[in-house]
């Protein structure tokens, strides 16, 4: 017997259905777990009793909201939960289920030091093939060696993420990781889905730009430069009033410890969106180019509407940045971060 491709679609929902109301949403996520831990167990066994603790705080979500999201993962394979605690704050788990299979640290270890620069993934500037500085760091911060190496490898964002919001930086709270599946607090809509007004738009872009900054400067002497600086990665979270960065796959982290070269103005290279050449972020210097997709960003997006003259010849020289009248971006995030001050303080008045 023949389905049409209507009534194999139905039998697939009904077939869904059922796994789902047999299978709680805790469960699905220890399935997950014991995936994981097969694909690498020294990676993700010490993470057992956290992970526990985190399944048994999540709600479990309706029948119909099961459905939805289980039929939403045969057309969209992104794996991320929108779910409820027991207490009912909102948080979102996000998976990035492509790990591969490792038996033992070295060869782990090995592979990541070979591997070739990963454009719009994560790149750790590392010279020679001794331990990196950022591995001894978090090994210093608790984590296991072969659970710093496998998430550098294929999803860096539940290590970055929990260390960033330990070190006050603004990203969402995070309650930890289990396997590939990270599970933090729910943002808010992202900047490009907020249709926020004039007020809340320019107190938005003095933070885009203050996180630029923050990044550019970093921590412990490490430097983040993102690659992926856009409205889809950045959320405003309206209880803390707080411009939070969501996503951190796309990163180059740069060892600001090593010996260092002159501070250096981003250049774009030929081509659409923000481009870069790996080698120019890791060569040492101080680079702008976080301010320059802040500024990106702004001009093109968030505040393109505004008609302030003062705001638009800043934005659009901190983005176009001549050598005749810009040395590098910085001078203009401060100078733009001070306009924008002055003009909430005007309007509050």
């Amino acid at each position: 017997m023949h389905l049409s491709p209507g009534h194999l679609r139905v039998v697939l929902i009904l077939a869904l259905l059922q796994d789902l109301q047999i299978r709680p949403q805790k469960d699905i996520f220890r399935a997950h777990l014991e995936r994981d831990l097969r694909l690498c167990p020294a990676c993700f066994a010490g993470q057992r009793w956290q992970c526990e603790e985190i399944f048994e705080a999540i709600a479990e979500p309706s029948d119909w909201s099961k459905l939805l999201k289980g039929i939403a993962l045969l057309f969209d394979r992104r794996e991320i939960y929108f779910l409820h605690s027991n207490e009912g704050s909102q948080l979102v788990a996000k998976r990035k289920a492509n790990g591969q299979s490792y038996r033992n640290v070295d060869s782990l270890r090995r592979e990541f030091l070979e591997m070739a620069e990963r454009p719009g993934g994560f790149h750790l500037c590392h010279g020679g093939r001794g331990t990196p500085r950022f591995v001894s760091y978090l090994e210093q911060r608790g984590h296991e060696a072969a659970t710093i190496w496998y998430y550098m490898m294929h999803s860096v964002t539940p290590l970055l993420m929990q260390e960033l919001f330990l070190l006050d930086f603004p990203v969402p709270r995070s309650y930890g990781a289990c396997g590939l599946t990270h599970f933090q607090a729910y943002a808010g809509h992202t900047l490009s889905h907020n249709a926020a007004g004039e007020d809340l738009r320019l107190e938005i872009a003095r933070q885009v730009l203050q996180l630029s900054l923050k990044l550019t400067f970093g921590f412990a002497d490490f430097r983040l430069f993102l690659t992926d600086l856009t409205a889809d990665n950045l959320a405003f979270d309206e209880p803390s009033q707080r411009v939070l960065l969501i996503d951190l796959d796309s990163v180059v982290l740069v060892d600001a410890a090593a010996p260092l070269g002159n501070a250096q103005k981003y250049e774009p290279l030929p081509g659409d969106g923000f481009t870069f050449d790996v080698k120019e972020f890791c060569g040492g210097q101080q680079l702008d180019a976080n301010v320059y997709q802040a500024c990106r960003l702004l001009k093109d997006f968030l505040l393109q509407d505004l008609a302030n003259g003062r705001l638009e010849l800043l934005l659009d020289q901190c983005v176009r940045c001549d050598d005749a009248t810009c040395d590098m971006r910085f001078q203009q995030a401060y100078d733009l971060i001070k306009l924008l001050e002055e003009l909430l303080d005007r309007r509050r008045d």
